[in-house]
């Protein structure tokens, strides 16, 4: 290497020019190896230096030389300074989290990852990003299947206060996907339920089992409760109303629990589909709901020998149903809607009241047996009105044929035996045309034939009397 002031060879190792003085510069490199050579080499300037101007001292003793010697020993302390700068310059380098950061980095790739851990823990001490750093360390735990270290460095992410948005869903989705992949589903449901921010929890509800819900607060109610259950996701819930201990083999739910007068306590869990199962929901109802009382009914069991009309009353705010087949009346039953007639012969009712809550009334019966004074009979009744009918020319003959070229018929079907008041007591027929098929059609005529001896009117239903009005003269004397 030349000097670039005079042209003068300098000698390996030298940062000095031998002949006029020249100080080299030379940028060092951030490497060990070269902080040792620099060192090494500004000692030997240094004992060159020293040893040159002692000779040159010696021989000429000329002062031109001390000062040259002592600008010399000037540079040198220079130069030491400098090395100095940069020595700890390189070390403070080497001990940065970026450094430390990178140099992991490339231990991870090798699979190196106890000493990446080592660095990132390091790099983290030099305070680098505390998030990035701790989800590098939770990488090396994982790939170590070091399974407790890997989740605790999560959770270290998680507890600290400025953690983002970001790192906080990244965390759960890491632990979350740990989790599920070796089905710990409890230990899913235990992070979630801990868990403060709704979207993540809404995110992975399917693995919660949050205890159960009821549409309606505990307490004392005066009405009967259509109780409901809810669970936060799919699954099974199963219940008792005993306040015990539900359990898979309690009662599971389906639909609205109908809690009547009683004390109840309910108890629920629910099992999602993971089969996570939930902390109990408990609630302690008291209802008392009034009973309607039943129907009073002014037709009382007994014996009859004129048309009866059958009333039953209710109080406000209920419906009344009845049954004539023995059964128990219920919503189901036939809705009573006015005055009923008394069939002939023997017959039974059955009356309740349902209030708008749906209690139902205790059942009033009745039995009633009806006999008509009389010497007609029914089917005698309604030979009068064909006979009138073919005497008139509306049929044909007397099975009620309508016509000779059409087949259909009319026929009367005994409907109710009644009294139409000022008038006296009817039996009362409905007419249908019966076709060639077998299938009938009601008309909407009605005829009404005296019971005791045999008169003939048109009569018609009156909604407004509840009850049956003569709309026609005479069609027919009696007997």
């Amino acid at each position: 290497m030349k000097c670039p002031q005079c042209g003068h060879e300098i000698s390996d190792g030298y940062l000095l020019c031998e002949n006029c003085g020249h100080e080299i510069q030379m940028v060092p490199d951030f490497e060990p190896e070269v902080e040792q050579s620099i060192e090494e080499s500004l000692s030997n300037v240094v004992e060159d230096l020293i040893t040159s101007d002692s000779s040159k001292d010696k021989e000429t003793g000329n002062e031109s030389h001390k000062n040259m010697f002592v600008l010399g020993l000037g540079c040198v302390f220079l130069l030491a300074l400098i090395v100095l700068v940069v020595y700890y310059s390189v070390t403070a380098y080497h001990k940065s989290s970026g450094y430390l950061l990178k140099q992991a980095k490339i231990e991870m790739q090798s699979g190196d990852y106890d000493s990446a851990v080592t660095d990132l823990q390091a790099a983290l001490n030099a305070g680098g990003d505390f998030e990035e750093i701790k989800f590098k360390i939770a990488d090396c735990y994982l790939q170590k299947n070091e399974s407790d270290a890997y989740i605790n460095t999560l959770l270290d992410i998680m507890k600290k206060e400025s953690i983002s948005k970001e790192a906080q869903v990244q965390v759960y989705t890491k632990i979350v996907a740990f989790y599920d992949e070796k089905g710990q589903y409890e230990q899913i449901n235990s992070l979630l339920m801990s868990c403060q921010n709704e979207s993540i929890r809404e995110k992975y509800s399917q693995y919660m089992a949050a205890a159960p819900e009821f549409n309606y607060l505990e307490g004392a109610y005066n009405e009967i409760i259509p109780l409901k259950i809810f669970s936060n996701t799919s699954g099974h819930i199963y219940f008792t109303m005993d306040g015990s201990t539900p359990t898979r083999a309690s009662e599971e739910y389906i639909s609205p629990i109908f809690l009547d007068t009683g004390d109840y306590v309910i108890t629920a869990i629910f099992i999602n589909d993971f089969g996570i199962t939930s902390p109990l929901a408990k609630a302690t109802y008291h209802v008392d709901v009034s009973i309607p009382f039943a129907p009073e009914v002014d037709a009382y069991s007994g014996d009859f020998w004129t048309p009866q009309l059958i009333h039953a009353e209710a109080e406000e705010g209920c419906l009344i149903y009845y049954t004539t087949d023995d059964s128990e009346p219920t919503d189901q039953s036939t809705l009573y809607s006015g005055f009923l007639t008394m069939p002939l012969g023997k017959s039974t009712y059955k009356f309740v009241a349902i209030d708008e809550n749906g209690i139902s009334s205790e059942v009033t019966v009745r039995n009633y047996n009806l006999e008509l004074i009389t010497d007609h009979t029914v089917n005698e009744a309604a030979d009068v009105i064909m006979q009138y009918l073919y005497s008139a020319g509306k049929v044909y003959s007397l099975d009620g044929q309508i016509a000779e070229d059409n087949p259909r018929r009319v026929t009367y079907t005994f409907a109710c035996c009644t009294t139409i008041e000022e008038e006296g007591d009817f039996y009362i027929f409905s007419e249908y045309f019966l076709n060639p098929d077998g299938s009938t059609e009601k008309t909407g005529n009605y005829y009404a034939v005296g019971i005791y001896n045999l008169p003939l009117y048109g009569t018609q239903y009156d909604a407004g009397t509840q009850n049956f009005a003569l709309t026609t003269e005479l069609l027919a004397s009696g007997t």
